[in-house]
């Protein structure tokens, strides 16, 4: 990772420690408590179209880390003019955290997504009728392509 952050705009959030595997606590199969809930993801694609809506060209990647706990979706716009950010949700010890981070500052943690989604939703103010903004098609492009880091063995 700290590779990568020195030749990318990706942002590292701090990592206390690394909690158990799904396998390793005895938690039933399905996602992991760091994964985007299907209310999360919905919040995210709401904001994603929103951010596109005011700020065309903007681009999201999405990153599952099932070494390191973490769900995070990153806003950047190649041609510049809208802010390059990044939400994260990281699990702990069994707890999960939201942080929030935007291009040069450090990752720090909220609440809640919907700090940050709704926010940027309302101060944005698009039209009531969605279909002019909302993005679906867009947000299931990001997901779908969504980088997924599975543990890997160094032999």
């Amino acid at each position: 990772m700290d590779e990568l952050s020195d030749s990318t705009n990706v942002v590292a959030f701090p990592l206390r420690f690394r909690s158990k595997s799904a396998a390793d606590s005895g938690r039933a199969s399905g996602p992991a408590l760091y994964e985007f809930t299907d209310r999360e993801l919905d919040a995210l694609c709401r904001w994603f179209s929103a951010m596109k809506y005011a700020f065309p060209g903007t681009e999201g990647v999405m990153v599952v880390s099932h070494q390191q706990s973490y769900s995070a979706v990153g806003l950047y716009n190649p041609a510049g003019g809208a802010p390059n950010c990044l939400v994260a949700k990281h699990e702990v010890g069994g707890a999960t955290r939201f942080f929030w981070s935007t291009e040069g500052d450090s990752p720090r943690v909220i609440n809640d997504l919907s700090e940050i989604t709704d926010a940027h939703i309302r101060a944005i103010e698009p039209p009531r009728n969605e279909k002019g903004w909302l993005d679906p098609t867009g947000w299931m492009g990001v997901y779908a392509t969504r980088l997924i880091a599975t543990a890997v063995q160094v032999v």
